[in-house]
Protein backbone atom coordinates (compact mmCIF):
# COMPACT_ATOMS: atom_id res chain seq x y z
CA UNK A 1 0.00 0.00 0.00
CA UNK A 2 1.54 3.81 -1.13
CA UNK A 3 1.72 6.36 1.21
CA UNK A 4 1.23 10.11 0.48
CA UNK A 5 1.68 12.10 3.03
CA UNK A 6 0.20 15.87 2.84
CA UNK A 7 1.06 18.53 4.48
CA UNK A 8 -1.67 21.49 5.04
CA UNK A 9 -1.85 24.32 7.94
CA UNK A 10 -5.47 25.17 6.73
CA UNK A 11 -8.35 23.56 4.98
CA UNK A 12 -8.44 26.43 2.31
CA UNK A 13 -4.62 24.83 1.48
CA UNK A 14 -6.67 21.73 -0.16
CA UNK A 15 -9.21 23.52 -2.21
CA UNK A 16 -9.10 25.61 -5.36
CA UNK A 17 -9.38 29.20 -4.57
CA UNK A 18 -11.32 29.79 -7.24
CA UNK A 19 -13.96 27.51 -7.42
CA UNK A 20 -17.06 28.84 -6.11
CA UNK A 21 -18.83 25.82 -4.81
CA UNK A 22 -19.31 25.06 -0.93
CA UNK A 23 -16.28 23.32 0.68
CA UNK A 24 -17.90 19.99 0.42
CA UNK A 25 -18.55 20.41 -3.55
CA UNK A 26 -15.15 21.99 -4.48
CA UNK A 27 -12.05 20.78 -6.51
CA UNK A 28 -8.71 20.32 -4.79
CA UNK A 29 -6.22 23.11 -5.40
CA UNK A 30 -4.03 22.75 -8.92
CA UNK A 31 -0.74 22.76 -6.48
CA UNK A 32 -2.25 19.80 -3.80
CA UNK A 33 -3.52 17.95 -6.64
CA UNK A 34 -0.34 17.62 -8.89
CA UNK A 35 1.49 17.09 -5.36
CA UNK A 36 -0.82 14.40 -4.95
CA UNK A 37 -0.77 12.94 -8.59
CA UNK A 38 3.17 13.00 -8.41
CA UNK A 39 3.71 11.32 -5.53
CA UNK A 40 0.89 8.46 -7.05
CA UNK A 41 3.30 8.21 -10.03
CA UNK A 42 5.99 7.08 -7.54
CA UNK A 43 4.41 3.77 -7.03
CA UNK A 44 2.67 0.78 -8.83
CA UNK A 45 0.06 2.19 -11.04
CA UNK A 46 -2.58 -0.96 -9.15
CA UNK A 47 -1.68 -0.68 -5.84
CA UNK A 48 -3.92 0.76 -3.57
CA UNK A 49 -3.10 4.20 -2.31
CA UNK A 50 -3.51 5.71 1.52
CA UNK A 51 -3.39 9.80 1.88
CA UNK A 52 -2.47 10.92 5.00
CA UNK A 53 -2.71 14.70 5.83
CA UNK A 54 -0.52 16.05 8.23
CA UNK A 55 -2.38 19.08 9.94
CA UNK A 56 -3.66 20.85 13.08
CA UNK A 57 -5.80 18.99 15.58
CA UNK A 58 -8.35 21.30 14.92
CA UNK A 59 -8.72 19.87 11.04
CA UNK A 60 -9.38 16.40 12.23
CA UNK A 61 -13.46 16.83 12.73
CA UNK A 62 -13.11 18.08 8.90
CA UNK A 63 -11.42 14.59 7.88
CA UNK A 64 -14.75 13.25 6.56
CA UNK A 65 -15.32 16.63 4.12
CA UNK A 66 -11.85 16.21 3.08
CA UNK A 67 -12.15 12.62 2.27
CA UNK A 68 -15.39 12.76 0.30
CA UNK A 69 -13.67 16.17 -1.49
CA UNK A 70 -10.86 13.81 -2.44
CA UNK A 71 -12.72 11.14 -3.72
CA UNK A 72 -14.96 12.92 -5.78
CA UNK A 73 -12.23 14.99 -6.75
CA UNK A 74 -10.14 12.17 -8.88
CA UNK A 75 -13.36 10.52 -9.28
CA UNK A 76 -14.04 13.35 -11.91
CA UNK A 77 -10.52 12.96 -12.84
CA UNK A 78 -10.97 9.71 -13.44
CA UNK A 79 -14.73 10.08 -15.78
CA UNK A 80 -12.76 12.24 -17.68
CA UNK A 81 -9.52 10.03 -18.49
CA UNK A 82 -11.58 6.95 -19.18
CA UNK A 83 -13.99 9.54 -21.96
CA UNK A 84 -10.57 10.77 -23.00
CA UNK A 85 -9.87 7.10 -23.39
CA UNK A 86 -12.49 6.16 -25.28
CA UNK A 87 -12.00 9.24 -27.89
CA UNK A 88 -8.30 8.50 -27.78
CA UNK A 89 -9.39 4.53 -29.23
CA UNK A 90 -11.47 6.04 -31.47
CA UNK A 91 -9.16 8.09 -33.53
CA UNK A 92 -6.62 5.24 -32.90
CA UNK A 93 -8.75 3.02 -35.24
CA UNK A 94 -9.73 5.72 -37.44
CA UNK A 95 -5.81 6.44 -38.11
CA UNK A 96 -4.83 2.67 -38.37
CA UNK A 97 -7.54 2.43 -41.22
CA UNK A 98 -5.99 5.31 -42.55
CA UNK A 99 -2.52 4.23 -41.59
CA UNK A 100 -3.24 0.44 -43.86
CA UNK A 101 -4.98 2.23 -46.59
CA UNK A 102 -1.04 4.43 -47.14
CA UNK A 103 0.91 1.20 -46.49
CA UNK A 104 -1.46 -0.85 -49.07
CA UNK A 105 -1.12 2.06 -51.69
CA UNK A 106 2.38 2.52 -51.17
CA UNK A 107 3.15 -0.88 -51.59
CA UNK A 108 1.02 -1.70 -54.64
CA UNK A 109 2.99 1.56 -55.91
CA UNK A 110 6.15 0.19 -55.56
CA UNK A 111 5.11 -2.93 -57.03
CA UNK A 112 4.48 -0.66 -59.75
CA UNK A 113 7.85 0.98 -60.26
CA UNK A 114 10.37 -1.47 -62.02
CA UNK A 115 13.45 -2.16 -60.44
CA UNK A 116 16.50 -0.96 -62.76
CA UNK A 117 20.17 -0.10 -61.91
CA UNK A 118 18.71 4.00 -61.56
CA UNK A 119 19.45 5.60 -58.01
CA UNK A 120 15.95 8.11 -58.59
CA UNK A 121 14.26 4.76 -59.51
CA UNK A 122 16.06 2.86 -56.44
CA UNK A 123 15.27 5.81 -54.68
CA UNK A 124 11.54 6.13 -55.41
CA UNK A 125 10.66 2.81 -54.63
CA UNK A 126 12.53 2.67 -50.82
CA UNK A 127 11.05 6.11 -50.21
CA UNK A 128 7.45 4.35 -50.83
CA UNK A 129 8.45 2.03 -48.85
CA UNK A 130 9.23 3.85 -46.15
CA UNK A 131 6.16 6.02 -46.19
CA UNK A 132 4.10 3.44 -46.11
CA UNK A 133 5.85 2.33 -42.77
CA UNK A 134 5.86 5.57 -41.39
CA UNK A 135 1.80 5.83 -41.89
CA UNK A 136 1.49 3.08 -39.62
CA UNK A 137 3.85 5.04 -36.64
CA UNK A 138 0.62 7.47 -35.53
CA UNK A 139 -1.99 4.59 -35.31
CA UNK A 140 1.18 2.49 -33.40
CA UNK A 141 2.06 4.79 -31.58
CA UNK A 142 -1.95 5.72 -30.64
CA UNK A 143 -3.00 1.84 -30.08
CA UNK A 144 -0.01 0.64 -28.18
CA UNK A 145 1.97 2.82 -26.24
CA UNK A 146 -0.64 5.97 -25.56
CA UNK A 147 -3.34 3.64 -24.70
CA UNK A 148 -0.80 1.87 -21.94
CA UNK A 149 0.49 4.80 -20.19
CA UNK A 150 -3.62 6.41 -20.42
CA UNK A 151 -4.23 2.55 -18.22
CA UNK A 152 -1.62 2.76 -16.17
CA UNK A 153 -3.05 7.06 -15.34
CA UNK A 154 -6.23 5.47 -15.16
CA UNK A 155 -5.59 3.12 -12.76
CA UNK A 156 -3.79 5.30 -10.55
CA UNK A 157 -7.03 7.55 -10.75
CA UNK A 158 -9.16 5.07 -9.78
CA UNK A 159 -6.84 4.25 -6.78
CA UNK A 160 -7.03 7.76 -5.49
CA UNK A 161 -10.85 7.66 -5.90
CA UNK A 162 -11.00 4.92 -3.10
CA UNK A 163 -7.73 6.03 -1.48
CA UNK A 164 -8.16 5.67 2.60
CA UNK A 165 -7.57 9.63 4.35
CA UNK A 166 -6.16 9.43 7.52
CA UNK A 167 -5.46 12.61 9.60
CA UNK A 168 -1.82 12.62 11.25
CA UNK A 169 -2.06 15.90 14.04
CA UNK A 170 1.11 18.38 13.75
CA UNK A 171 1.25 20.06 16.82
CA UNK A 172 0.70 23.85 16.51
CA UNK A 173 3.03 26.63 17.22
Amino acid sequence: MATIDLRIHALAQLYDAMDPAPFHDKALDPRAEEWILSCAREHAAHEDRVLRVHGPESLRARLPEVTAAVHAHFGLLLETAERHGRQRLRVGRATLLLGLAVLVACLLLRTLVPATESAFVEALREGLLILGWVAMWRPVEILLFERWESRQERQRLAALARAEVVFEPVPEG
